[in-house]
């Protein structure tokens, strides 16, 4: 018996011998058995503006997940001939499965304008880094319909700005107080070139109005009398705004398209409208 004990052990022992030179003989030296990689997650995303939470300069990218599981946005570049690259801008945002998007607000650089106020949006796309649940790290590239309203319009907006930039120089002068409370100032447009200049509309924001007077030359340019008034007082309105001095002129070039341009809000003016907004909405009370 103890022989046919001593003929089964050798046979188990051939047998797990065989297996490792088998093994061996389907690995070649140097390598190594594949793993599998997890597919990247099924992502999409569309360029939005969203007004009420943007700085200038920003885009809204708006990623959708449509697989069954959550994924982490950890950065976010925007890619196109439009703009001058920004590069890898951080996040840490979660995106849950949904119908519903989750908005990342980037930077993009400055625009090419290479005809001027028409120039359109050329083709983009966005590179999100993202992880999985499984701690899977993946590089997803998506591309940005074309033609992109969205991108079109900021192009236009950034172009028209370089435009009037090139072609005129825009200042709020001091701000004085009304009698009625409200404040009086003039907005001065001077020419930098030979084209003649129109201020054909000036607005205000989601904090203050603006009523804008008829328009006067001056030193080459044109004048604008202006008297702001508080537009809103809500306590929440006046909390969440982003932009209480987002003032906005449609100044014309040569008889071009009134192109609109942003105003440049001094500190010490901006001081004087926030004192002007406490004493007028604490009039309304």
């Amino acid at each position: 018996m103890r022989w046919v004990r001593i003929a089964i052990v050798a046979v188990f022992v051939l047998a797990a011998a065989s297996a490792a030179l088998a093994g061996s003989l389907a690995a070649p030296r140097g390598e190594t058995t594949a793993v599998a990689v997890a597919d990247p997650p099924d992502l999409s995303a569309t360029a939005e503006i969203r007004r009420m939470f943007m700085k200038p300069g920003q885009v809204a990218v708006a990623v959708t997940n449509h697989g069954d599981a959550p994924v982490r946005v950890r950065g976010v570049e925007l890619l196109t001939e439009s703009f001058a690259p920004s590069g890898v801008q951080e996040f840490d945002t979660e995106v849950p499965p949904s119908v519903n998007a989750r908005d990342m607000f980037i930077q993009y650089g400055a625009a090419n304008c290479p005809d001027g106020v028409d120039t359109k949006a050329e083709p983009a796309s966005v590179v999100l880094q993202v992880a999985t649940e499984d701690g899977a790290e993946h590089t997803v590239n998506l591309e940005l319909s074309y033609p992109n309203g969205t991108l079109d319009r900021l192009v236009r907006e950034a172009c028209a700005a370089q435009a009037v930039a090139s072609a005129a120089r825009i200042e709020l002068g001091e701000l004085t107080a009304a009698a009625d409370g409200t404040l009086e100032g003039r907005l001065s447009v001077t020419p930098l070139g030979e084209a003649a200049l129109e201020v054909t509309e000036v607005r205000g924001s989601v904090l203050f109005e603006i009523h804008a007077g008829a328009s006067t030359p001056e030193a080459g340019g044109v004048t604008v009398p202006l008297v702001f008034d508080a537009h809103r007082c809500d306590g929440h309105v006046v909390g969440d705004a982003k932009h209480p001095f987002g003032f906005t002129a449609w100044i014309a070039i040569g008889g071009g398209e009134p192109v609109a341009t942003p105003i440049d809000v001094p500190e010490d003016r901006r001081e004087a409208l926030w004192t002007m907004l406490d004493a007028r909405c604490a009039e309304r009370e």
